[in-house]
């Protein structure tokens, strides 16, 4: 198994698209029609969407970004349980029809 990271694993099989996710950063991150939203707040829900959709290496890639960037570590912790939360909350919305079914039982 390799010890390279995705982005750098996706750079050696498919070096457009690594770029292409490099310029999509930036564009984010750097371009000045992009900064309504702080760049705080986009690495705290970096941190949650990554987290929510249970990307370890993702979720730690933030992380390290928010740590870089000054982000204290109660803001962290808080994005994190706001993706805990809503990731319940998906669950809850996915097991609704089935909880109508025990409801009903006239399959």
């Amino acid at each position: 198994m390799s010890n390279k990271t995705p982005m750098e694993l996706l750079k050696e099989f498919a070096p457009e698209f690594a770029k292409n996710q490099m310029e999509e950063k930036a564009l984010i991150f750097e371009n000045t029609n992009y900064q309504k939203v702080p760049n705080k707040y986009k690495i705290l829900i970096g941190i949650a969407v990554a987290a929510a959709l249970g990307s370890d290496t993702c979720t730690q890639m933030w992380t390290k970004m928010a740590i870089q960037n000054g982000l204290a570590n109660e803001e962290i912790t808080e994005a994190i349980m706001v993706a805990r939360y809503m990731k319940q909350a998906t669950v809850n919305d996915t097991v609704s029809n089935s909880f109508s079914l025990l409801i009903d039982k006239n399959i």
